[in-house]
């Protein structure tokens, strides 16, 4: 199976008529000093995308890993389903990319707002009790993904990111685990690919 270039994808996203997605519909990659922002790692390349009435990250696959749009679908469902607070909102479409090798499958998350643990923690050393509160949060967070067997796969301090209130969100879900997964092997190891942080930055 051959997968479009990064240039490929980049040319595809700033088409609008070869967007498929209704969730994109009247939308435009961003820019920054006339130049389309991406970020690109070793399987996907990474779009922020906004519309009238939010910002996306736009995640395309140009590298082939295994049972990747399978995976995403289930952890998709698995995290819709479990209704817990630490996942950002995303969707994966199957038919949503025109290219020159076809029509390609994306995942669309919404846009983090956040703020990353290690950037937390260096604006927070002389506030010992919001990083006790944080550390409470995360200890609670792990009993809840336990509570029903998911593993994130990549907890380094880049995928977990600081609200104000200091609760927590994760991001990255390419090395995730949910029930829904077993017997599927895992191509992604921990931080070898784009980290879904430095889509934020």
């Amino acid at each position: 199976m051959t997968l479009p270039t990064i240039s490929e994808l980049s040319t595809s996203i700033k088409t609008p008529e070869l967007i498929k997605s209704p969730i994109l519909a009247g939308g435009h990659p961003v820019t920054k000093n006339g130049r389309m922002i991406k970020y690109a790692g070793g399987f996907c390349v990474v779009f922020p995308f906004e519309t009238t009435t939010k910002k996306y990250a736009v995640r395309c696959w140009h590298a082939l890993v295994p049972d990747a749009p399978q995976r995403m679908y289930q952890i998709a469902n698995a995290i819709k389903s479990s209704h817990l607070p630490y996942f950002v909102d995303f969707n994966y479409v199957e038919d949503c990319l025109m290219t020159p090798t076809g029509i390609q499958p994306v995942v669309i998350m919404d846009w983090v707002k956040a703020q990353s643990l290690k950037s937390f923690l260096a604006d927070n050393l002389s506030k010992p009790d919001k990083i006790a509160l944080v550390a409470e949060n995360f200890k609670k967070m792990v009993g809840d993904l336990h509570k029903v067997h998911f593993s994130h796969g990549d907890l380094q301090h880049g995928n977990i990111m600081i609200n104000p209130d200091c609760s927590l969100v994760l991001v990255d879900y390419d090395s995730m685990y949910v029930p829904a997964l077993k017997g599927f092997s895992d191509e992604i190891k921990g931080s070898s690919r784009i980290s879904a942080r430095k889509q934020m930055d």
